[in-house]
């Protein structure tokens, strides 16, 4: 995975790289928190024709949102943890202006690319979501 090539060559990030992630990581925790509070919305809203010959139309969509849900909540704990590091990480490093520590870089890279990958899941889902949207509209 990619932390094995910053765990071989001891990649050390700067204390700025930390800065710019308690940003990213803070930005994304609202973000996904309010695509929760909107999919939410869409999952209880009323639908017209909710008929028993589209009940199992509608059980698949439930579901599918139900799983794109669990993924955003998944990813906004995933953002929470990598937050307070680099937060922990950032602070040590202005108390000790020498601290530079590699295995840091290895957790932080992990959770960017854990970050990825869990982003790429919610899109699969999201857009297979609306695709069966669209086609049933």
């Amino acid at each position: 995975m990619v932390v094995y090539p910053s765990y071989k060559y001891k990649l050390i990030l700067s204390k700025d790289f930390y800065n710019l992630s308690i940003t990213f990581f803070g930005i994304f925790i609202a973000l996904l928190l309010n695509i929760e509070v909107a999919i939410f919305a869409i999952f209880t809203r009323k639908w017209k024709n909710n008929s028993d010959e589209n009940g199992e139309k509608f059980s698949e969509r439930n579901k599918l949102i139900s799983e794109v849900d669990s993924n955003i909540s998944y990813l906004v704990l995933v953002c929470f943890f990598a937050l307070f590091f680099c937060l922990a990480v950032f602070g040590v490093s202005s108390i000790k202006d020498s601290y530079n520590s590699w295995y840091a870089s290895c957790v932080l890279i992990y959770f960017y690319g854990h970050f990825g990958l869990t982003l790429l899941m919610i899109i699969k889902r999201s857009h297979a979501l609306f695709q069966r949207e669209y086609r049933e509209s």
